[in-house]
């Protein structure tokens, strides 16, 4: 605006001046006309300061090798895949739903006698896992039976008292004495069998003992761990069990802030290496120590997935902020891509050997990478021998 409004003054004084070129000093009015023309052609305007410079793009690199060369190099190429709009690569870990994995424990400090399970066999809920005698089982047993009896003592006191009671022989405060010794009774017996019910032991079938029960599995599924052998000694709380219901599975995605702002509940995760597909149900913005997002997904088609192993996934997100076409974007293997001058790389096949191409990695796992890069349809790049590849780049340099 100010520069404007300096023309707009500076335009009357030009013009008065040239009224001046026929007389004696015309020739100096029209110089300092010029002047201030040229005053008004160098002021420059805030719009184009402020508008960056064009970054140029590295060209492509050609390397001519031929059969045995490559061959010398070990350097071996893969197909790349089209890739849809929204594709998002991460890793995950196969779980399974809350409270569908549970641990088994000593519930005394004790030996294991005898186990009826190893990892991988299935078992029901109530089944046998092991055999587990402690001297403070055996105790517990015994303070359950006096109980008993002391609520059998006091229920046949309060029986009789009752009765005598009805033939107006004691007076009611008596009574009420006897049902208060049989109501303590009955609380001491429930606290005892519901100590023993804690532990998650039985004391019927083979091997039970007085001092020996059978450790129960609190649900039907897999035993997927077992750390304990027979005549190990444990304390309390030891683990000695872990056990899953493997019917259910989940996945754990792993992602970075940006993957996770791309994701929404509702969106499609596909597995092909297992041939299983999830939907996501949950996504945590909040980070952990390693500064990791999560997001949970329900598997509806199972496939080959087993509990407890860590794979790639792809997220096929309805919210996708990158503005790469859809043409130009692959999934590669995340092997063959390399770092040189500071950016990706990758060494697509042709004719002559093998062409350097710069690219840009939208998203990527420890498997395969989602770039954008103008790759010709069924191209092939290097997944071995691509550090000698770039070592002969560097050599050129």
């Amino acid at each position: 605006m100010r520069a404007r409004l300096r023309r707009v003054r500076f335009k009357p004084l030009c013009v008065g001046l040239e009224m001046f070129k026929h007389l004696k000093y015309g020739v100096i009015a029209a110089g300092v006309c010029l002047s201030l023309a040229q005053a008004q052609t160098v002021s420059v305007s805030p719009a184009s300061l402020a508008k960056p410079a064009e970054v140029k793009q590295p060209a492509s690199i050609s390397l001519a090798l031929n059969a045995k060369q490559q061959a010398s190099l070990g350097v071996q190429v893969a197909s790349v895949q089209a890739s849809g709009q929204g594709q998002v690569l991460a890793s995950a870990t196969v779980v399974t739903p809350p409270g569908k994995e549970v641990t088994v424990s000593a519930p005394y400090a004790g030996q294991i006698s005898r186990l009826m399970v190893g990892v991988g066999d299935t078992v029901k809920a109530g089944g046998s896992l092991a055999s587990f005698t402690s001297p403070m089982l055996g105790d517990a047993r015994r303070l359950l039976t006096e109980a008993s009896l002391d609520y059998k003592t006091a229920s046949a006191a309060a029986q009789r008292d009752q009765a005598m009671f009805d033939e107006g022989i004691i007076p009611a405060v008596r009574l009420q004495l006897s049902r208060a010794k049989q109501e303590a009774a009955k609380s001491l017996l429930q606290s005892r069998e519901a100590e023993l019910a804690a532990a998650g032991m039985r004391f019927d079938g083979e091997g039970a003992g007085y001092a020996t029960g059978v450790l129960k599995s609190p649900l039907s599924g897999t035993v997927l761990e077992a750390f304990a052998s027979v005549g190990q000694r444990v304390e309390a709380g030891a683990v000695l069990f872990k056990l899953a219901d493997a019917s259910q599975l989940q996945l754990d995605v792993q992602l970075s802030t940006d993957k996770a702002a791309q994701l929404q509940v509702g969106d499609e995760v596909s597995i092909p290496s297992r041939d299983a597909k999830a939907k996501i149900i949950g996504v945590s913005r909040a980070v952990d120590a390693s500064q990791s997002a999560h997001a949970r997904a329900l598997v509806h088609t199972k496939g080959t997935l087993q509990v407890g192993e860590l794979l790639s996934v792809t997220v096929h997100s309805k919210v996708n902020p990158s503005k790469a076409k859809a043409d130009n974007q692959w999934l590669v293997p995340s092997r063959a891509v390399t770092q040189w001058r500071g950016r990706p790389w990758l060494f697509v096949a042709d004719a002559q050997g093998f062409v350097a191409q710069p690219i840009r990695v939208l998203s990527g796992s420890d498997d395969v990478s989602l770039i954008d890069a103008p790759l010709p349809a069924g191209a092939k790049v290097a997944v071995s021998g691509v550090a000698a590849l770039r070592a002969l780049l560097q050599k050129d340099e």
